[in-house]
């Protein structure tokens, strides 16, 4: 496929999707209640259309977001998709062989399902070895469109990854950020990031990759598995390495920056102000003991805050706080965040 082909797929799905979206919210809003009940993927039907000539004995479901009445540009639907478990997706044959480059996985090669004469709209079905569940994200995503009434799980969305390339889909355009599965994704990361990172590295997602990283800051290095590092492939394994240790020497220049100190009073002196930072220093090295790339600011501050009984006078106070606050701010708000 001409590789502009498969641009002008996704812009045509990104502005089929922006008229697209009021319709899609009103059947949200319509069929969730406050609890945020999932929409369905389909509906069981009692009768199939006769022109699709199914199995009668099957019992099967109709997608609540692809049906007879999906229209794209006006134009109504001219193919069938039928789930591994029986649910009817209606899309529009040319609009899917536009983005895929395999013909939909060879479901759509002309070789495949020959030609129907005569044919009407939805007369031509295909079964997709898919369940409807994976199969309702991967047209969502073709199409431009959030899934998200249908609260899929992690899991699916990420195994819809893989199976959009199966069909030919190019994952980094239909991924690219601000796209309604990039940031479907991205909101479910959190819980397990690590997963989301190992599918964002092993298919070039980069700009999945690089926002799923800022929840990744927890992580041990030392407990990746080496299936784990086999997946990140030698690229995303060091730039996730590189940000453990560009926090964490971070913090370090931070930390070694002690409070600044004043002029000798009859109060504080030389004297006083070595107590004061004989114990910045002990602080300052119990943190670098056990510092960590995820140490929360709360940590850093408590931490330092606790040598104020050594500060003899408040002038000590004061630069004490100013230090720590700086070191809190600057942890909180210049510390390398991602990839």
């Amino acid at each position: 496929m001409d590789p502009s082909t498969g641009l002008d797929a996704t812009s045509a799905a990104r502005g089929f999707a922006s008229s697209h979206e009021q319709q899609e919210n009103a059947t949200t809003q319509a069929t969730q209640t406050p609890q945020q009940v999932a929409t369905p993927v389909g509906i069981p039907t009692q009768e199939t259309p006769p022109s699709l000539q199914l199995p009668p004995q099957q019992q099967y479901s109709i997608s609540t977001a692809f049906h007879a009445d999906f229209l794209l540009d006006d134009s109504i639907p001219d193919v069938v998709l039928i789930s591994s478990d029986h649910v009817l997706f209606y899309a529009h044959q040319t609009f899917l062989l536009s983005a895929s480059d395999n013909h939909f996985a060879g479901l759509l090669d002309i070789d495949a399902i020959g030609t129907v004469a005569g044919s009407t709209a939805g007369s031509l079905s295909v079964v997709v070895p898919t369940g409807s569940t994976l199969f309702n994200v991967v047209l969502h995503t073709i199409y431009g469109l959030s899934c998200q009434q249908f609260q899929p799980p992690l899991d699916v969305l990420l195994q819809a990854v893989q199976t959009l390339k199966t069909f030919g889909i190019a994952v980094d355009q239909f991924l690219a950020r601000d796209t309604p599965l990039y940031d479907h994704i991205v909101a479910e990361s959190p819980p397990v990031p690590i997963e989301v990172f190992l599918v964002a590295a092993e298919h070039k997602l980069d700009a999945l990759a690089v926002a799923t990283s800022a929840h990744l800051h927890s992580l041990v290095l030392s407990q990746v598995t080496d299936e784990m590092a086999e997946r990140m492939g030698p690229t995303y394994f060091k730039r996730l390495m590189s940000l453990h240790l560009e926090r964490t020497g971070y913090l370090g220049k931070l930390l070694m920056v002690a409070p600044t100190h004043h002029e000798d009073t009859a109060e504080c002196g030389k004297a006083q102000r070595k107590e004061f930072d004989q114990a910045w220093a002990l602080a300052v090295g119990n943190l670098m003991w056990t510092v960590r790339p995820d140490i929360p600011a709360d940590e850093l501050r408590s931490t330092l805050s606790s040598i104020e009984q050594h500060a003899k006078c408040n002038e000590c106070k004061r630069s004490l706080h100013a230090r720590v606050h700086d070191i809190v701010v600057n942890w909180s708000t210049n510390a390398k965040q991602t990839i």
